[in-house]
């Protein structure tokens, strides 16, 4: 609401001045509001992390196994099961836990600080201790600590691409007052939120909500609930699981019947109703299920990918769609030159045009730069930045000849005027250099009517591929202060966010691999259209939807069956975007979420599977994901794919060895009690059979490679059951013939000793 107020307003509903507040009252308002931190979710010691690993079906059908063998006073079998599920255990608690503290590395170690007026002084403090009321200085570089209302600014620009999707850096004024309370928050020219950047002018501002009351703090709260949606491998295992157990009751039932009718003792039926439940029950599932996915965890992180949930590995092999950010994940979120076009043709932006060119670009500009850790770090407005960098890689030795040089006079950018100036003594000479808006340069140049036309066509021709086009000119004249006319037209520079290297070729290997990919962003619907025909994400701008459109969807209902085929969301807010990830589950989707904003986090919990940037993505992104890239690239995501797939398979060959083994293992046991003899196998060899003979099977099964061409494959339908019919048929005929096999010989070997 404090957009709608004035400075002198808002001053007055929090209780302060511009003068700041003293020690005393922060003390106070500290007290009262809190810190200015984000509630953070409790972090699972090992304890919670261990105990974790003892819930599932097949894990507590085990556990009631281990119950009956130590009620019947066969400790020998309760210790074998009990040993292999404080073996997944500590597998799985190790992996988790070694992922966990992956990701907290990547959280920021160094502070924030900014500064404040305290006691009528200036002084830094932590942005942790800002409170409401607080006066607060901002400056190029600075970190937005919390929401504030302007009182000052300055030529201010500030980056709000974490929090609202948007690359392109926004104008703010002081004396801007909105009339719509619902006013969206990119409109809001009189606020700062917290996780912005000012990259500059510079302001004064006091801090109207911290912490949790902050727009970040809100989104963060549409985190609250917890996660519904369910791995499908997690999904398959419970389905798995419950038919192991009508298999393990049909059998225990069976067992008691037949020895009930042979008369036989109450103490052997039970034996023998449990070696048959210990043959049915696969007690080296779930340590090779573990193994598997920590394999495939193990080389993800190998590959930029850190697992928090080891069954999101599985998971990722089995998504359908790709929901990806476009700002700051298939592009840089950095802008470029992508080309300098002049009247006469279009130039590359390794090609050597003019120095005149050069000389704009460098001294017509408001970007600051300095050497750190052997790396130029610029800051400032990303226009200008990127004209910099454009310098610096052509020209090396002019930027740096030029680097330190003061202007004769300038005139800063200002969104009324559209242009910037400036003049320099240069060789003797006085050159006047502007750059801005085309039509406002082109009209301070010396040029025809039809060239002019002809220009702006060109103009108009590149801001349709979705470009920013920034016009350039200079004038040789000893005139004072700048000249208003008469300059020499350059060309313009063709300015956008590139792509991230590799996300071309990674977004056709999913889509080769049948997974669909969408951008949801909060830009402009041209630009994320341009980005998304680009990459082969969508063909028609039909395909296309922006957040207006979505909001009338919503009232309309929101029939998911609307968004099927669009590709391309624009301009949306974290609430829509929980929804079209909502919409696409909805259709039979399984969603993988890309993001690293602010705005990214809600749809990066409920999605099917969350993955974060760790590099640029924020604290929160990171806490609601399942996974981390540590390098940012998309094409990571399609690396973690085949990982899940590939474990997926294995776990599939680890069953199908287990199942096989313990239907041959049924087999043996059943004949013997129909043939009246001696029981081949006791529990604890059937056990030890299960956990310690297949285990190393299980270990080598769940650790093989790729099969060929996996990311050939279909992604397979969440619902698709473990079993297939081809796999039940091959497990049947395993064991069947291992059974009768075994029985055979056992037979054989007992009439040689009875005889």
């Amino acid at each position: 609401m404090f957009h709608t107020k004035s400075a002198q307003e808002t001053l007055q509903h929090l209780g302060c001045s511009s003068e700041g507040l003293s020690a005393d009252e922060a003390l106070k308002r500290t007290q009262r509001y809190g810190k200015n931190v984000l509630q953070q979710a409790k972090k699972r010691g090992v304890v919670a992390i261990f105990a974790q690993q003892f819930k599932g079906p097949i894990v507590y059908i085990l556990f009631i196994a281990a119950t009956v063998s130590f009620l019947i006073g066969e400790y020998s079998d309760a210790g074998f099961i009990l040993a292999a599920l404080l073996l997944n255990a500590v597998v799985g608690t190790y992996q988790e836990y070694v992922a966990g503290e992956k990701a907290d590395a990547l959280k920021k170690a160094i502070k924030t600080f900014v500064y404040v007026l305290r006691d009528g002084r200036r002084v830094e403090i932590p942005s942790e201790d800002v409170t409401v009321g607080d006066v607060v200085f901002f400056e190029s570089g600075v970190k937005v600590p919390s929401d504030i209302r302007l009182l000052e600014a300055n030529e201010l620009q500030v980056n709000e691409s974490l929090l609202t999707g948007e690359s392109l850096e926004v104008g703010k004024k002081h004396d801007y007052i909105s009339t719509d309370a619902n006013e969206p928050i990119a409109e809001r020219k009189n606020m700062l939120y917290g996780g912005s950047l000012v990259t500059k002018g510079r302001a004064i501002g006091v801090v109207t909500a911290v912490a949790q009351m902050t727009e970040v703090g809100k989104i963060a709260s549409l985190l609250a609930h917890e996660k519904t949606a369910q791995p499908p491998l997690t999904a398959r295992m419970e389905k798995f699981s419950l038919n192991i157990a009508k298999v393990i009751a049909g059998v225990a039932l069976f067992i008691i019947m037949l020895g009930l009718s042979h008369e036989m003792p109450l103490q052997e039926i039970f034996l023998l109703t449990v070696a048959l439940s210990v043959s049915a029950i696969p007690e080296g599932l779930p340590v090779a299920i573990t193994v598997a996915l920590s394999v495939a965890s193990a080389a993800m992180s190998k590959r930029n990918v850190i697992v928090r949930k080891l069954s999101a590995i599985e998971g990722l092999g089995s998504c359908t769609l790709i929901a990806s950010d476009k700002t700051g994940t298939m592009t840089q979120n950095r802008l470029s030159v992508a080309s300098i076009v002049t009247p006469q043709k279009s130039y590359n932006p390794n090609e050597y045009i003019s120095e005149h060119l050069l000389l704009g670009a460098k001294l017509c500009n408001e970007s600051t730069s300095h050497e750190e850790d052997g790396e130029r770090v610029f800051i400032g407005d990303q226009v200008d930045v990127a004209l910099a960098r454009y310098v610096l890689e052509l020209d090396e030795e002019l930027f740096k000849r030029h680097e330190k040089q003061k202007p004769i006079d300038a005139l800063p950018y200002e969104p009324i005027n559209k242009y910037s100036a400036a003049s320099y003594q240069i060789d003797g000479e006085k050159i006047h250099f502007i750059k801005g808006s085309p039509e406002i340069v082109v009209g301070m140049c010396t040029m025809s009517e039809d060239d002019a036309k002809a220009v702006l066509l060109q103009v108009d021709e590149w801001a349709a591929k979705g470009f920013r086009n920034i016009a350039l000119a200079y004038k040789v004249s000893d005139e004072s202060g700048i000249a208003k006319e008469g300059y020499s037209y350059i060309g313009f520079a063709a300015i956008a966010d590139p792509l991230r290297e590799g996300v071309k070729e990674a977004v056709l290997k999913a889509q080769e691999a049948g997974i669909s990919v969408a951008i949801v962003t909060g830009d402009h619907p041209n630009t994320a259209f341009f980005i998304a025909k680009e990459l082969g994400i969508a063909q028609s701008e039909d395909e296309v939807i922006d957040g207006l459109e979505i909001s009338r969807w919503m009232e309309r209902g929101g029939d998911k069956g609307e968004l099927a085929n669009k590709r391309v969301f624009a301009r949306v807010s974290p609430e829509q975007k929980q929804r079209i990830i909502g919409a696409f589950q909805e259709l039979g989707h399984y969603v993988a979420v890309t993001g690293d904003g602010v705005n990214d986090a809600p749809a990066l919990k409920f999605a099917n599977i969350g993955i974060a940037m760790g590099k640029s993505g924020t604290d929160v992104a990171r806490e609601s994901s399942d996974l981390i890239l540590t390098d940012d690239a998309f094409g990571s995501i399609v690396n973690g794919v085949e990982e899940g797939r590939v474990a997926y398979d294995n776990i599939r060959k680890v069953i199908h060895l287990l199942l096989s083994t313990g239907l041959a293992e049924i087999v043996l046991v059943v004949l013997s009690i129909l043939f009246f003899i001696p029981m081949p196998l006791l529990p604890v060899q059937i056990l030890w059979l299960n956990i310690v003979a297949n285990g190393i099977q299980d270990m080598a099964l769940a650790a093989e490679g790729a099969e060929p061409e996996v990311l050939k494959r279909k992604p397979r339908d969440p619902k698709e059951p473990i079993f297939k019919k081809i796999m039940i048929n091959r497990i049947v005929v395993g064991g069947l013939y291992m059974g009768f096999s075994a029985f055979a010989l056992f037979y054989t070997l007992l009439s040689f000793v009875y005889y």
